[in-house]
């Protein structure tokens, strides 16, 4: 039986899993990748020197453990199939999200929602999210969440690989005085050299990571939390940027919440009040720590904090689909 099965395979989530996976020494043998419906023979690399071959969906076998990266349309007619064989599932689709017994968790932040995940499913949010709240769990739950209010700056991965490929080309087209190709945007907008505001697409008047911060957030802390959330794209090839302010219940000092963040499992805090003292999107590419800096009191409100955020999100995704793998297997 394999130990893993990854459905999805053309993607960054997935990539940064199986990255994770060998790096922690799981053996080839012991971990497949499903596609839909693979075109040819696809392969995928397994560390620098194994490669998987992607098979078909419809040959999935059972497993210890079974990621949906990808296919939210099929996500619920496998897990059902899989769950009875005795597979957990981790779904980091858009399949069931809110329904109260799959619950949806980012682990050290609200692991005990294992319980309400009788169905063998459990969610997990969108990277972002992954980070914001990986970010703040260490204050979470010493001090309360009543409001977070943020700014996330996100790079052209948004998009995959799609968005990096076009950022690139508009901006060598641009360098070199050629404007006659970039009508044909991703971002709906030449990306190289401006900020749009606009991630996905619009759900009334929030675009769709919007609605997914303040939908997401509210699934793992609670509905009493309020969440307001502006994104917009920025000319970066890899990394989120976030500025958060939050609002506690209870009284917050911003060096005592520093302390608090710094001993948070992941959490990096490089927060020097001194030019270059903080960390950028060039400083998180290719790093798997959620990095914190700029931690000031928020004086706007009774009790409240401001902090910078940033991380390579997929990277962090990976690591907290893991986490909770190791967790949920270790609950039978």
């Amino acid at each position: 039986m394999l130990k893993y099965a990854i459905v999805g395979y053309n993607d960054a989530l997935s990539r940064n899993i199986l990255t994770l996976l060998e790096a922690r020494g799981v053996l080839a043998r012991d971990v497949g990748v499903f596609a839909a419906k693979p075109q040819g023979q696809p392969k995928v690399s397994y560390g620098e020197s194994s490669e998987l071959s992607v098979l078909p969906l419809d040959t999935i076998p059972q497993a210890e453990m079974v990621i949906f990266t990808d296919y939210e349309n099929m996500v619920a007619h496998y897990a059902k199939k899989l769950v009875a064989q005795g597979s957990k599932i981790i779904n980091a689709t858009s399949a069931f999200w809110g329904e109260e017994d799959i619950p949806m968790m980012v682990g050290m932040v609200n692991d005990d929602a294992f319980a309400k995940a009788v169905k063998g499913i459990i969610n997990v949010p969108h990277p972002e999210v992954v980070m914001l709240l990986g970010a703040l769990s260490g204050v979470i739950g010493k001090y309360g969440v009543k409001n977070i209010r943020l700014s996330a700056y996100i790079s052209a991965d948004f998009e995959g690989q799609d968005g990096m490929s076009e950022l690139y080309n508009h901006t060598r087209r641009i360098l070199m005085n050629d404007m006659s190709s970039l009508e044909n945007s991703l971002f709906h907008k030449p990306l190289a050299f401006n900020i749009i505001p606009q991630a996905g697409s619009f759900i009334g008047e929030e675009t769709e990571l919007e609605w997914i911060y303040n939908t997401q957030v509210k699934q793992v802390l609670g509905d009493d939390v309020k969440v307001h959330a502006n994104c917009a794209i920025v000319p970066a090839f890899i990394g989120v940027g976030q500025y958060v302010n939050i609002e506690t219940i209870n009284d917050i000092d911003a060096d005592e919440a520093r302390e608090y963040i710094k001993k948070s499992k992941g959490v990096m805090v490089v927060d020097r009040q001194e030019d270059g003292g903080h960390a950028s999107l060039t400083d998180v590419q290719g790093e798997s720590s959620i990095f914190v800096s700029r931690i000031r009191q928020d004086m706007t409100v009774e009790n409240g904090i401001s902090l910078w955020i940033a991380g390579d999100v997929y990277k962090i995704a990976a690591q907290n689909i893991l986490a909770l793998s190791k967790q949920f297997l270790k609950r039978g």
